[in-house]
């Protein structure tokens, strides 16, 4: 996951698109709320960045591009995307170029592929957005270019959308989407009405495990109050259930599950603020019919994979519990860094506080955005450490490296959703946070 700040004119332009855009995904259940605010933040980050660099260019390119990310080639280690080349932090390999762009297909065909949300032309759904790499190809050979160009005989390249591991973290059920530790399982929990669990299970490419991998695991769900119920695989294989109950909402539980009898216990929390819903496809109704229900704003912005007004000010976010339905989020709208230190430590104070609520409410998909925004904070920040004082400089350099590191620890943790992990990199987080205000002037 990727977020990158914009500044200037262009940047506080696309910020306010950003805000129109999360308008249309702002109400529906919250599960498919954070996926889609999540993907569509993506898109319009990568868009942002894109803009300020058509906007320096005196000649008008003849197609926006999707700026260039450097992501690590090792299977498992998808998730690695830099601003910049060099070694893969994990790995040490190489970091290749790479577009990523974000198309429209349908939410189970995933052959089609769209520039623009609509209905699937195969069952109706609503297309669902995801990300994917794009390139440039030529008939017949293996070229492969991260730019259009021509072709040997003169002929334009072809522009090519390839499916991306990790391209699609969006529930299928209406649930809430994790992703395992060893990076290749994913799994989505479902809290139906009547009180039982279903657990969906994926690969990489969010595409449904085979039924015998499915009978291979096993589980449970443990309710917030100690009680433990056996998750077993239903409808031939398809899915585990467990039937835990109502429970009173917000409903927390936690899944335990071993993906075969010789791999460790995987631990992953959920917290549901209603019943999940299985997205259906719309119902086609005559002039004769009673008139349809408007679609829900939800669906202009879903999102999904393939094959597989903001100021720079750091203004307090409403409570959760006194926001309105159809209000964006301010942790969720990306901003444009200050250029100067007091409103950029006040962003991070901001931003900190966001990723607190995220977490208490359990929305820990959610968390990778404040955190990136104060990870790009921090780093603005370092670039005028130097201004400080020798005795303060000493306790700016560790404390913003800390900050950038947990950072990305709450955006992996976020995708796990282990509420300990999340909470544990939060504690690391908010230690950098205070000790890089104490030494930057707040005025």
């Amino acid at each position: 996951m990727l977020l990158r700040s914009g500044s200037g004119s262009a940047g506080l332009q696309a910020c306010h698109a950003a805000t129109a855009a999360l308008k249309g995904c702002a109400t529906g259940t919250p599960a498919i709320r954070r996926t889609e605010m999540k993907t569509t933040l993506l898109t319009l980050t990568l868009g942002l960045v894109t803009a300020v660099a058509t906007a320096q260019q005196t000649a008008k390119p003849v197609e926006t591009l999707p700026p260039v990310s450097y992501v690590c080639p090792m299977t498992g280690d998808e998730d690695v995307i830099e601003d910049k080349a060099g070694r893969c932090r994990k790995c040490g390999m190489e970091l290749k170029p790479i577009r990523l762009d974000s198309v429209w297909t349908c939410p189970v065909h995933a052959a089609v592929i769209k520039d623009k949300p609509g209905a699937c032309p195969i069952d109706g759904r609503e297309l669902v957005q995801v990300t994917m790499s794009v390139s440039w190809t030529c008939a017949n050979t293996n070229i492969e270019s991260v730019d259009p160009g021509k072709c040997a005989d003169g002929s334009p390249m072809v522009k090519k959308f390839s499916p991306r591991a990790h391209g699609n973290h969006n529930p299928q059920h209406g649930g809430l989407f994790f992703m395992a530790p060893d990076n290749w399982h994913h799994l989505e929990g479902t809290y139906r009405d009547g009180g039982v669990f279903r657990m969906y299970l994926y690969d990489d490419f969010t595409r449904p495990l085979a039924r015998d991998q499915v009978r291979l695991m096993t589980g449970r769900i443990i309710t917030k109050a100690g009680v433990s119920i056996p998750l077993v695989p239903v409808q031939n294989g398809r899915y585990l259930e467990a039937k835990i109950g109502k429970l009173p909402f917000p409903a927390e539980m936690a899944a335990k599950l071993k993906f075969k009898s010789t791999s460790p216990e995987n631990h992953f929390d959920f917290t549901f603020p209603e019943f999940s819903r299985e997205p259906v496809a719309p119902v086609t109704t005559t002039a004769a019919a009673a008139p349809k229900q408007p679609p829900s704003p939800q669906s202009t912005t879903s999102v999904a994979s393939s094959a597989n007004p903001p100021t720079s000010g750091a203004a307090s976010p409403p409570p959760a519990a006194t926001m309105s339905p159809g209000a964006v989020d301010p942790g969720l709208i990306p901003l444009p860094i200050p250029d100067n230190v007091p409103e950029m430590l006040a962003q991070l104070s901001q931003r900190s506080e966001q990723i607190r609520r995220f977490i208490d409410q359990g929305q820990f998909a959610s968390v990778y955005v404040p955190a990136f925004q104060a990870k790009d904070l921090a780093l603005a920040l370092d670039e005028r450490k130097n201004d400080l004082r020798p005795e303060h400089l000493k306790i700016a350099a560790p404390a913003i490296k800390r900050l950038v590191r947990s950072a990305w620890l709450l955006d992996a943790f976020g995708d796990l959703g282990n509420k300990q992990q999340i909470s544990d990199a939060y504690t690391q987080f908010v230690a950098a946070v205070k000790e890089v205000e104490s030494v930057f002037p707040a005025k």
